[in-house]
Order: C-alpha cells, then structure tokens, then sequence
C-alpha cells in the first residue's frame, strides 16, 4: 500500500469517526430534550384500577410522583370531594404511595397550598371485568 493510499485511507477514517460522533451527540441530545423533567409534572401509577364487578369497590396501591420547578407548598387534592389527600411543605418534588379505594373513577389535581388553581391533573379509572351478576335477582320468593 502506498504512502498516498494510506494517508486517504485515514481521512477517510476520521471523517466517518467525526460524523458518527456528531450522530452520536446529536441523538443523546434529543433524547435528553424528550426525556427530561416536565414542569408542572404529576404522574400517578398504575392509572388504572379494575373491580370483579361493576359497582363494586376497587382496591389497589397507587403512587403519584410529582415535580415542579419552584421550591413552595403543595397539596395533592382528590377533586370530586376537593379533599386534601397529603401535602408538602418548602419542596419541588415528592412521591407519595395510598390505598386508593373508589368504585368510580377519581380525578386529583396538584395544587400550590391555599389556591384553588390545578398547577397538573391526573386520572385514576375504575373498570370492571364483568358488567353485573348473569343471574337478576328476585325480589321474592316461592317458599
């Protein structure tokens, strides 16, 4: 191989190194651009709660996560009876994990302390794996 050959056989090599590096950087970069923190995120797992029957109470363990991007006070707060649920005090994120018990679907909203604004929302929705009992229930009886 000639010294000519060699010398392009190398800037060829660099030049392919150089770009895979920028397709590199480029990529990781918008990962990290989808992937970061949200402000004003509330995220709640699993999203879902299933029951045996329609009508009956789901029970299930839930966490919500939750950041923001100011230091202050928060409360999580279960919407249909605007109850406080859990609060915090001087923080910008937490998690926090209960028993959810609902037989209907629930809306919570993160909310700065003593403000009625919904700074983020979430769902937890009651299903049912059966619509109700095959049999219809009798009112009376024969004997």
């Amino acid at each position: 191989m000639t010294l000519t050959n060699q010398t392009s056989l190398q800037s060829k090599l660099i030049i392919y190194l150089g770009l895979f590096f920028l397709f590199q950087l480029a990529m990781s970069s918008a990962y990290a651009a989808n992937h970061s923190r949200k402000e004003n995120e509330l995220l709640v797992t699993p999203k879902r709660c299933v029951a045996l029957r329609k009508g009956q109470t789901c029970y299930q363990q839930v966490t919500f996560k939750w950041h923001q991007e100011e230091l202050g006070d928060y409360c999580l707060v279960e919407l249909s009876e605007l109850r406080n649920v859990e609060c915090w005090t001087q923080v910008n994120n937490a998690e926090f994990s209960f028993d959810f018990q609902s037989d209907s679907t629930r809306h919570y909203a993160l909310r700065k302390s003593k403000q009625n604004n919904n700074i983020a929302t979430v769902i937890i929705t009651v299903s049912w794996v059966f619509e109700s009992s095959k049999r219809p229930k009798s009112r009376w009886k024969l004997f």
